[in-house]
């Protein structure tokens, strides 16, 4: 499902590499429940190792941020602080790193999505900043969800898989409408399933990004 300015084209053979294409000064926004896949697809486009407490400066210049690097930042200093306590810092810090990154670059972070008050806060940053607000949903089911936090070792609550998975039913649902129901002024909005997200086999930046919307099927190398 593609909205707004996006464009799905299919993929037609083996030999024809499927890509995102996005205009340098743009904020990508990687959302989709907790054990969607975001910070595998992060991982495997970006070549995050998964174990950083920083940003990511990818050789393009493109600026990766995942929350886990949050956590892993603050990790040791409240090791011995149950993590429930200090969650709620890892959350700002992330939002902080996110305000820090938009310097003109290409932005690509992950984002749950299902928080109303992030939505609104990040796109009014994008306004400030004068970027363009790209969303790419990853839509996976509540047992797919489930499977991929079990497969990572790491696991929300069961409440909070539930709220997650609550509040993701509807936004998926308003997001049908356009990219704004998702968050005001986003300009494209990409809503992948599990398979299809590992199907996508890279984004990029740059002056030439397609107007008529960034995911577009092409024969050559991404490489430039």
């Amino acid at each position: 499902m593609v909205q707004g300015r996006a464009r799905d084209v299919p993929m037609v053979n083996d030999a024809m590499a499927r890509g995102a294409v996005y205009p340098r000064r743009s904020l990508v926004l990687v959302t989709g429940v907790p054990g969607a896949g975001k910070s595998t697809l992060l991982k495997r486009l970006f070549g995050l190792r998964g174990d950083e407490d920083r940003t990511v400066l990818t050789a393009d210049g493109v600026r990766v941020i995942d929350s886990l690097q949050s956590r892993y930042r603050l990790r040791s200093m409240l090791a011995r602080v149950p993590y429930l306590l200090w969650r709620w810092v890892v959350h700002v810090l992330h939002l902080v790193r996110v305000v820090a990154a938009l310097r003109g670059g290409p932005v690509v972070v992950h984002e749950c999505g299902t928080r109303r008050s992030v939505r609104v806060l990040l796109a009014l940053l994008c306004r400030l900043r004068r970027y363009e607000l790209h969303v790419l949903m990853i839509d996976a089911t509540p047992q797919e969800a489930w499977r991929g936090q079990n497969s990572r070792g790491r696991r929300v609550t069961e409440r909070s898989h539930r709220t997650h998975s609550r509040r993701w039913r509807r936004l998926r649902a308003a997001a049908l409408h356009g990219p704004a129901a998702f968050a005001r002024g986003a300009r494209s909005l990409l809503a992948l399933d599990r398979r299809r997200a590992r199907e996508l086999a890279w984004i990029r930046f740059g002056p030439d990004a397609d107007a008529r919307g960034p995911l577009r099927t092409v024969m050559e190398s991404p490489s430039p």
